[in-house]
């Protein structure tokens, strides 16, 4: 092991240096250009055996991963926002096929107006293509994430999307602990085998009707629903090789809190910040980080919700005429009727731990009320 300056893109590029991916198929977009490159360079210079499919679209990315995964290949995209929005159609398809692709999508804003920078809503617009979601909040879970995803991908047999916030984490450096070596043992062995066969062809894909249809969307459904208990499984034994400890949500603060903030991706570091001084003021609260978001944790955060009085949601993305995403998803699993939804950072918009930390000690006083967006309250 050893430490690296890098961004969350170099981090997730390394990670896909050493994964022993097979294929990557993708199409620049800003901020996630600079994963491609790197591996792209890693291939130039043969520090990799990784054949790079340049495609036209992201649609066409993803319809390549597609056809070099059912070949039995490991595979790795990435995108961002509208790219990913392009990818739309052929995500249901990657997910109901059950190919276990991994893909980073940078978190970038979605138009209109154009933007480039930090928001959730592009990739949470995609809850519903049946694809894995993780949220990093660190370069370093970015890099440790990648590891994971695709053994998880493999064993549950369903794609991956690793996410990761536009600049703030994508290009912002930071020490990340590689391995040189030592994750061999728990990356090499490939356990996904060809859905292609030569010697006996099969057709997928081809019409159901409504007797074969549901049945197969039920099967779908449960093959998700084991990817919890697999990433966690599987997070411990990375834990054997890298020390380092992942699981779907995590919690910082006081465990006995009465007053909890729940977040995901970047703004999950501001918050412990938040929590930190709201200590120092006398208010005992508690972070939940929402780690994986598809399939959603309800059991984990029921449990972690079970002593709260005031449960706080900050999110960095937008249900036009509903509100915050996550809260919305949290209240209707777990039928909550004391959580408050703020929706924060839109377009890269900032937010410090000042702000959260104002915004608590409002709906602790009854100032907020009800869901709110939070914006140019200094």
């Amino acid at each position: 092991m050893k430490s690296l300056v890098l961004g969350g893109n170099d981090a997730v590029a390394y990670a896909v240096k050493q994964s022993y991916v097979d294929v990557v198929s993708a199409y620049p977009i800003t901020p996630q250009t600079s994963i491609v490159e790197k591996i792209a360079s890693f291939i130039a210079a043969g520090e990799i055996n990784t054949r790079f499919i340049r495609v036209e679209s992201e649609h066409s990315a993803m319809a390549a991963a597609m056809g070099a995964s059912a070949a039995g290949s490991r595979v790795f995209t990435a995108t961002s926002s509208q790219g990913l929005l392009l990818m739309h159609e052929v995500l249901h398809w990657a997910a109901g096929a059950g190919l276990p692709i991994v893909m980073a999508n940078a978190n970038r804003a979605v138009a209109p107006p154009w933007s480039i920078w930090a928001e959730q809503t592009d990739s949470l617009s995609q809850r519903d293509t049946g694809w894995i979601q993780l949220y990093a909040s660190n370069s370093q879970e970015v890099y440790d994430l990648v590891f994971i995803s695709f053994k998880l991908a493999e064993e549950v047999k369903n794609p991956v999307m690793i996410c990761l916030d536009s600049f703030l984490l994508t290009h912002t450096k930071e020490p990340v602990a590689v391995f040189e070596g030592e994750i061999d043992g728990f990356i090499k062995e490939k356990k996904w085998k060809a859905l292609l066969d030569v010697d006996n062809p099969e057709a997928f894909g081809a019409l159901a009707f409504p007797k074969d249809y549901m049945p197969i969307k039920i099967q779908q459904f449960e093959r998700m629903k084991k990817a919890t208990a697999v990433f966690e499984k599987i997070a411990n034994e990375f834990k054997n090789f890298s020390n380092r400890q992942h699981s779907v949500i995590e919690e910082y603060g006081d465990e006995n809190a009465e007053v909890v903030l729940i977040t995901m991706g970047s703004l999950a570091e501001t918050s412990q910040l938040a929590i930190d001084k709201l200590k120092e003021e006398g208010i005992k609260a508690k972070l939940v980080k929402i780690k994986m978001f598809r399939p959603f944790p309800k059991d984990e955060l029921k449990e972690s919700l079970k002593n709260a009085k005031n449960v706080i949601v900050f999110d960095r993305n937008v249900s036009m005429g509903k509100g915050g995403i996550v809260k919305d998803e949290l209240v209707g699993a777990l039928g909550l009727s004391n959580c408050i939804g703020i929706v924060c950072g839109l377009g890269g918009y900032d937010v410090d731990e000042d702000d959260l930390v104002k915004a608590t000690k409002d709906v602790l006083s009854g100032k907020i009320k009800e869901d709110t967006f939070l914006w140019g309250e200094k």
